[in-house]
């Protein structure tokens, strides 16, 4: 047991949010938290992991990310492609001509330690955090898991596993004072409210326990929007009336603020020294 005035006193309480994923966000109230949990989710094709990837980029913050839906290569091309801002066509190429320049770009981003199993447990993402312990003498300050329902389902039940995951995430949140960010598919149906889903539209109804969770999705014309549905330290609408528009550069994977005339992409701009 304890009291709040001795947390405070010892410096328990009011620890600042994690540096701002976007500066967009960070203007509607949008920041994340140490010790919680949070969520971004969307239906297939919107662009989802390429909106996460972009928020670690920024954040630079020591970050242990589970990609089961993404394997070490299209990581890789990634980041190489958002970092110079040329095509992931010319970064996968790079990849096998030039690992020697990839290796040195991609040292950059070594403040996010990645784990590529497709179907980890429970049991797996606590060893891997321990581990982490281990390995850098500190709990990472964000753990991120993409994607949510790619875990846990040795019990066939698949809305009782996300529940369990759930609940797992915020004990592993609040032990390691890690942000943990799910990312998550929202239902794709007619129904489905576009470009932004509802809160009400994410599969298995479980947006109980993250404090922050933003939805995101594509209009008509290709413009990408996210909306905060929930925010526990700001505004928000569950019906995804408050819709922040972002500039997506999708053949570079780059994703950030809105800007009205987006820089193209670089085309291959290696041999020019652009690496």
């Amino acid at each position: 047991m304890q009291t709040l005035s001795r947390s405070v006193a010892r410096g328990a309480l009011g620890k600042a949010p994690l540096p701002a994923p976007f500066l967009s966000w960070k203007a509607q109230g949008v920041n994340f938290r140490p010790a919680s949990v949070s969520m971004v989710a969307g239906i297939p094709g919107s662009h989802k992991t390429r909106i996460v990837q972009n928020a670690l980029i920024n954040m630079r913050t020591p970050t242990l990310a589970f990609s089961t839906d993404s394997d070490q290569d299209t990581i890789a091309s990634r980041l190489l492609a958002i970092s110079q801002r040329v095509s992931t066509e010319t970064t996968e190429t790079w990849l096998r001509t030039e690992p020697e320049k990839c290796k040195q770009i991609l040292s950059a981003y070594d403040f996010i330690r990645w784990e590529f199993k497709p179907d980890p447990s429970l049991d797996d993402i606590w060893l891997s955090a321990y581990a982490y312990h281990e390995t850098e003498g500190r709990w990472p300050q964000q753990i991120v898991v993409d994607i949510a329902s790619d875990v846990g389902h040795d019990t066939g039940d698949e809305w009782g596993s996300l529940r369990d995951l759930m609940r797992q995430s915020k004990v592993l949140a609040r032990e390691t004072e890690a942000h943990v960010l799910l990312v998550h598919h929202c239902a794709d149906s007619s129904g489905t409210k576009k470009p932004c889903p509802r809160r009400s539209d994410i599969h298995g109804k479980v947006a109980a326990i993250p404090e922050v969770i933003v939805t995101c999705g594509v209009d008509a014309s290709g413009g990408l929007y996210v909306a905060p549905v929930k925010n526990r330290h700001a505004k928000a609408s569950a019906d995804a009336e408050i819709r922040i528009p972002m500039t997506l550069d999708a053949a570079t994977s780059y994703v950030g603020d809105f800007e009205s005339q987006p820089h193209a992409y670089a085309g291959n701009g290696w041999s020019e020294g652009g690496w």
